[in-house]
């Protein structure tokens, strides 16, 4: 996702595809559910660095990105999942802060369902 279209998005509402996550300095404890749900679903966009607030988007920026980076890619090829995934990211500058946009790909059926921690009632879905 290029800078122009994180911006769109940010100015509209958090959708099927696409969440935010604060994670200042480390990932939220609920980002297993969404890589999960995005998995299982059509696929999404995870945007670290940036709060919802009253229905608006605050750009709070992530404190150690490369931290971010590797936990959460670590977290994707690690044992967490049943399967290991992979994902595309990109690092954009918004008003001098540092925002982190990574793309979960919708699994194919026959991977399906995505779950993490052993229990296939971790699986989650976007509806």
């Amino acid at each position: 996702m290029n800078k122009n279209q994180l911006l769109k998005k940010l100015s509209g509402i958090e959708w099927d595809d696409f969440e935010v996550k604060e994670s200042r300095a480390a990932l939220p404890a609920d980002i297993a559910k969404t890589i999960s749900a995005f998995a299982n679903t059509i696929g999404g966009y995870v945007v670290f660095g940036v709060k919802e607030d009253g229905g608006k988007f605050i750009i709070s920026g992530v404190e150690n990105p490369d931290k971010i980076q590797n936990d959460f890619i670590t977290l994707l090829r690690g044992e967490k999942f049943n399967i290991p995934l992979s994902s595309k990211g990109d690092v954009h500058r918004i008003d001098g802060k540092i925002v982190l946009v990574f793309r979960i790909e919708e699994m194919p059926r026959q991977a399906k369902p995505i779950y993490f921690c052993g229990d296939i009632r971790n699986a989650y879905v976007r509806i």
